[in-house]
């Protein structure tokens, strides 16, 4: 089965705001939404101070306040501290976008998911787009 990223017309604009408003803080954060068979519909994203989640108990609590409609992470600025962070079993199944927000507005997205066989890593997905 091939997995797909759907993101809402909202959560590009979201984006754009949020890379504008935190250049110089942490832009990373959560992605809300629901998956209907291979497809991950991101209709949300919650922007975080501490790179993803600040610790375990938080991000379950912070999952449980929302419903349990965490579907994974972004950043606009990953690094491979960042990554190596998001490759844990908190995050298996789990996606993750990469952002680069171009200077003529356009935006460059890069979709994997967190899988698992003898350690985690990043999967690359198809994303699915309105444009």
């Amino acid at each position: 089965m091939t997995m797909k990223v759907h993101l809402a017309e909202a959560v590009r604009r979201l984006f754009a705001a949020h890379k504008l408003l935190l250049t110089s803080s942490n832009p990373d954060g959560m992605l809300l939404g629901h998956k209907r068979g291979d497809l991950f519909f991101v209709e949300n994203i919650l922007p975080s101070p501490s790179s993803f989640f600040p610790s375990i108990q938080k991000y379950l609590s912070l999952s449980q306040i929302l419903d349990h409609q965490i579907l994974g992470f972004y950043s606009f600025k990953t690094n491979e501290s960042k990554i190596k962070k998001l490759l844990c079993p908190l995050a298996y199944g789990k996606i993750f976008l990469q952002l680069d927000l171009r200077d003529d507005g356009q935006m460059d997205i890069k979709p994997f998911i967190i899988e698992y066989e003898k350690a985690f890593f990043l999967s690359p997905l198809k994303f699915k787009s309105n444009r």
